[in-house]
């Protein structure tokens, strides 16, 4: 996994367990952030495009921030 987020092979090696897994927290945190910042950004989007169709007076909104409500606390 330390690869993947982008350590080299001589830092890994180089490293004691507990900088690795500091790492690989930190990058995961990031990666979590980043896709709750997409699915903000992508419901706002989404909200926008209902919210202009002619078609429906009051489109049924349904917000993924109160769907699942743990990944947003």
């Amino acid at each position: 996994m330390a690869y993947y987020f982008g350590m080299k092979p001589e830092e890994y090696w180089n490293s004691t367990y507990r900088e690795i897994s500091t790492f690989c927290q930190a990058n995961m945190s990031r990666i979590n952030d980043d896709f709750k910042m997409e699915i903000v950004l992508k419901e706002a989007e989404t909200d926008k495009l209902l919210s202009g169709d002619a078609m429906r007076t009051r489109p049924k909104i349904l917000r993924l921030k109160d769907t699942f409500k743990k990944l947003f606390e």
